[in-house]
């Protein structure tokens, strides 16, 4: 399984996460660095929760599993 962890800074000085899982292998970065940048111009967290201020990271995790029995 394949799947982004993008974290964004809140006003508060919390931290907000999210997981995009099967990521399209072939989107160019530009494209993921361009949603990112969608997400934190609509906010789509709970203000009360502290709105988003910036984007804090975004990495790439690759699981593989083997069924030994």
């Amino acid at each position: 399984m394949t799947h982004y962890s993008i974290v964004f800074n809140t006003t508060t000085g919390s931290k907000r996460s999210i997981q995009v899982r099967n990521p399209n292998p072939s989107l160019p970065i530009e494209e993921v660095s361009a949603a990112v940048v969608k997400i934190l111009e609509n906010d789509v967290f709970d203000p009360e929760m502290g709105s988003l201020e910036s984007f804090g990271s975004i990495v790439l995790t690759t699981t593989e599993r083997t069924t030994i029995i």
